[in-house]
């Protein structure tokens, strides 16, 4: 059991915030593609109890990696300020397989989601930045102190710092463009390819 506590921020621009990492001494760890699914019961309980189990595919240039995740509301008095789950994740063989054994156990595909990833280190704190099929999002994920210490570092301005989920994000941006609710957000296979081209 380990507690995964992050922060997002959005209309952030990438290539200034790449310049900011690597002046500071940022650890730049690569980019890779990711596609996910989002299995819950027929009836979306996991949903309503704010529980997440995902399965990500993660393809490197030169490898891929399959990880089953279970994120769990954290029991207790949490800070607002940050997202907070109790995260249980584990790597496994086969994307199909798992597929076919959440399925078999009752759970269905709720919802996709795409995001291409680039990952930096600094000062204990990783920095994602990512590229949907919406938006273009920076997280940061660490100690909860240490996320606050490295985005005064790279001025990032905390009026666009955000808890929400990416789901929560999508959501918000179909309501703003007056788009019909569409719960997944995904690459297209050509968009996919072009992004896995350039890593």
């Amino acid at each position: 059991m380990a507690f995964e506590i992050e922060l997002k921020f959005i209309q952030v621009n990438h290539a200034l915030l790449r310049e900011k990492l690597s002046v500071l001494g940022g650890v730049c760890k690569g980019r890779h593609l990711e596609r996910n699914i989002v299995f819950d019961s027929p009836d979306r309980e996991m949903k309503a109890a704010g529980e997440l189990l995902r399965l990500r595919t993660k393809q490197w240039k030169d490898r891929n990696e399959t990880v089953l995740t279970l994120k769990l509301p954290p029991k207790g008095d949490i800070p607002e300020d940050v997202k907070i789950y109790d995260e249980r994740e584990t790597k496994v063989e086969s994307f199909e397989g798992t597929c076919g054994i959440l399925e078999g156990l009752g759970y269905d595909g709720a919802f996709r989601y795409d995001k291409m990833r680039e990952e930096w280190v600094l000062d204990g704190v990783e920095i994602c930045l990512d590229e949907l099929s919406f938006d273009t999002v920076v997280e940061l994920e660490g100690a909860r102190d240490a996320i606050f210490s490295v985005a005064q570092k790279l001025a990032l301005p905390m009026e666009n710092s955000s808890t929400a989920t990416y789901h929560e994000l999508h959501r918000a941006y179909r309501d703003q463009n007056n788009l019909a609710p569409q719960d997944s957000f995904y690459f297209t296979e050509e968009e996919c390819q072009r992004l896995l081209n350039s890593l």
